[in-house]
C-alpha cells in the first residue's frame, strides 16, 4: 500500500489545475462549516483528515488553509472523514464525505458539532480611565495588580475560565468557554489572583446570542468597582490624651493584631470588606481596592492569641481597643470608582481612626 503524498492549496477548488493521471489521480479535501461559519467562529484551530484504508503522510492541517490535496490514488471510491480540533487538540466538529477517483477529484466535507455545547464568542476589554498617583492605580498585565480577567456565563457566582489580563487588552482577543447556542448573559471581571477576593473592575451584564460556528467578537469596557483611600489610626489611653494627641504604642496598649473593616454594598447586598493591618500602631495605610460608596471605616485592635489577621472575627483574638462613637464621632469618607490616592491632593482620601480601650 502506498503512502499518500500531500500538497496544500489555499486556492478555491474551481482554481485547481487538473493533472492527467490515467490510472488514478489526486484527492483534494476541502472543509466548511454550516451557515457560512468560520474556523475561528467554530473555535477550530486544526483539522485532521482520514481516508478510509489509506495511510496519509501528513493528516493534520491549519483549519484556515481550507483544503488539502493528497496524490497518487488508484481509481475507486474513497470515504473521507474530517475532524475539527480545538486548541487542546480535542475533536469538537466532524464530517464525512465520499469521492470517486477517476483522475483528479475533490470533495467538500461540511463539519457538524459533536455536542450541543459548541458555540463560543471572542472578547477583548478596556478599562475605564482612572486618576491618582501612578503607583496607586491598579494596572492590567503580568505582575500587575490586575493580572487576571474571569469570564462568567449565566451563573454569575462561578467563573468558567480566566485569562491573563493582558491577553484580552489592547485589542487582543480571547475565546469564551463553550456554551449551547442561544442567548447567554456574560460578565467579565478583573481581579488579582493572589488576593482573589476583590472584584476590581467588571463589565455590565452582556446579552450575547451565541451561534454555532459563527462566533461574535466584542470589546467590553471594565468599569471600576473600587477606589483609593488612606487610613490612619492610633490608640489613646483616654479622651484627654486624644485631645492632647498623646498616642500609645502597641506594646503599651497590649495590642498584637489590628483589622480594618468597611461595611460596603456590593451588587445591592451588604458586604464586609476587611484588611489586616498587622501589629503596628500610630501608622497609616494607602489602599487601592476599597469598594466605592460613602463609608464609615472601623478598626478592631486585639491582644495576643488567635490567628493573626482575624482580630475580632472567628478564630481571632478578642478586641481590646476600637473606635468609640460616644467620645469621637466615627469618620466617614466617600470612595469613588477609579479615583485613587493622590499625594498632591491627599485630604479627600484621608481618614483617621482613634482607638480607645473597650
Amino acid at each position: 500500500m502506498r503512502i499518500r503524498g500531500l500538497t496544500l492549496g489555499l486556492t478555491l477548488l474551481s482554481g485547481l489545475v487538473a493533472c492527467d493521471h490515467r490510472s488514478g489521480g489526486a484527492i483534494t479535501v476541502a472543509w466548511a462549516f454550516p451557515n457560512a461559519g468560520t474556523c475561528s467562529g467554530a473555535a477550530v484551530e486544526q483539522v485532521q483528515i482520514a481516508i478510509a484504508g489509506e495511510p496519509l503522510q501528513n493528516n493534520t492541517f491549519d483549519c484556515r488553509s481550507s483544503l488539502a490535496t493528497f496524490t497518487d490514488f488508484y481509481p475507486g471510491t474513497y470515504n473521507v472523514t474530517v475532524l475539527g480540533l480545538d486548541s487542546n487538540q480535542t475533536p469538537i466538529w466532524s464530517g464525512t464525505g465520499s469521492v470517486r477517483v477517476e483522475g483528479d477529484s475533490s470533495v467538500t466535507v461540511v463539519l457538524q458539532p459533536l455536542n450541543e455545547a459548541n458555540a463560543v464568542a471572542y472578547f477583548s476589554w478596556t478599562l475605564d480611565t482612572a486618576t491618582g498617583d501612578q503607583d496607586q492605580i491598579p494596572l492590567c498585565g503580568p505582575g500587575q495588580v490586575l493580572d487576571k480577567v474571569a469570564i462568567f456565563i449565566d451563573d454569575l457566582t462561578q467563573s468558567l475560565f480566566s485569562y491573563d489580563c493582558d491577553q484580552g487588552a489592547n485589542g487582543n482577543l480571547v475565546i469564551s468557554p463553550y456554551v449551547t447556542p442561544g442567548q447567554h448573559t456574560v460578565v467579565l471581571l478583573a481581579f488579582n489572583s493572589q488576593e482573589n477576593t476583590t472584584a476590581y473592575a467588571e463589565t455590565d451584564a452582556l446579552q450575547i446570542n451565541f451561534v454555532s460556528g459563527k462566533a461574535v467578537s466584542q470589546t467590553a469596557a471594565l468599569h471600576w468597582n473600587v477606589g483609593g483611600l488612606q487610613v490612619g489610626w492610633a490608640p489613646y489611653a483616654s479622651m484627654s490624651d486624644y485631645n492632647a494627641d498623646i498616642r500609645q504604642g502597641c506594646g503599651a496598649a497590649g495590642i498584637a493584631d489590628l483589622v480594618l473593616g468597611f461595611q460596603s454594598t456590593v451588587n445591592g447586598q451588604p458586604f464586609l470588606q476587611t484588611f489586616s493591618l498587622g501589629s503596628t500602631c500610630n501608622a497609616s495605610v494607602v489602599l487601592n481596592n476599597v469598594y466605592t460608596g460613602s463609608l464609615t471605616p472601623y478598626i478592631d485592635a486585639c491582644g495576643p492569641g488567635g490567628t493573626p489577621g482575624l482580630c475580632g472575627m472567628q478564630g481571632g483574638a478578642q478586641a481590646i481597643y476600637r473606635e468609640n462613637p460616644a467620645l469621637v464621632n466615627p469618620p466617614t469618607v466617600t470612595v469613588q470608582p477609579g479615583v485613587f490616592f493622590q499625594q498632591s491632593n491627599a485630604t479627600p482620601f484621608q481618614v483617621f481612626i482613634p482607638l480607645f480601650h473597650i
